[in-house]
């Protein structure tokens, strides 16, 4: 038998070695992007080597590359771990039998909570990614498509009078950076606590648009019906 097939065979994947006495785990990618955010936020994305990253997740240089051919594919996944989730909500609330008010609070509160459910701070890869870079400069061209989805809602709520009149286009921007920037300051460790303060600056936000002829207790109200 190959050694090949006795690592198969012990239920070891090939090519994934772990540092000596470490169990291997669940979500490997995962442990992985971790690891790379700790090091990204204390030394900067260029500062952090692929070998100090697979030393943080407890791995081999060369096992992290099975997941991994690169540190940009670690960014790119980081960026497309919270893109992805908030471009698909946007999609299902479009769709959704709801007034402009309500969409745009049960999206701002669910953008609050994944944003800082992740183990990382997308915003600050965005602002440290490099533009120049073609496919760090496509994600922040799906960026923009959160901006104007957001601006849309709040111009069909201006000419169904739900929402009061407004620049939709900077205010839109001033909503995204509302929420990305709540992992600032969210209490990110206490699940309850989070879901709270999603609430609390998603019901801001929209309070601060509504026009006089909807109450927000009726919004939320159509909200929480959609759920």
């Amino acid at each position: 038998m190959t050694q090949r097939h006795m690592k198969e065979k012990q239920g070891r994947a090939v090519g994934r070695p772990r540092k000596a006495d470490m169990p291997v785990p669940a979500d490997p990618r995962g442990e992985i992007i971790a690891a790379a955010a700790r090091l990204f936020r204390a030394k900067g994305i260029a500062g952090a080597s692929v070998r100090e990253i697979a030393e943080e997740a407890g791995l081999r240089k060369a096992s992290l590359y099975y997941y991994f051919p690169s540190k940009e594919e670690i960014v790119y996944a980081m960026i497309e771990g919270v893109l992805a989730p908030a471009l698909a909500m946007q999609r299902k609330l479009g769709r959704a039998a709801l007034s402009e008010p309500a969409r745009l609070f049960l999206y701002l509160r669910f953008d609050v909570e994944m944003l800082c459910s992740a183990p990382y701070d997308c915003t600050w890869l965005l602002s440290h990614g490099t533009l120049g870079d073609e496919r760090m400069a496509s994600y922040w061209k799906e960026r923009q498509k959160l901006v104007a989805w957001l601006a849309a809602r709040l111009k069909r709520g201006q000419e169904s009078g739900d929402i009061r009149p407004c620049d939709a286009e900077s205010l839109a921007r001033a909503m995204l950076a509302a929420t990305e920037y709540s992992v600032t300051w969210a209490e990110r460790a206490e699940r309850t606590r989070l879901k709270e303060q999603a609430d609390e600056l998603a019901t801001l936000l929209v309070c601060g648009v509504l026009s006089s002829r909807r109450g927000f207790a009726e919004i939320k109200a159509e909200a929480a019906a959609s759920a």
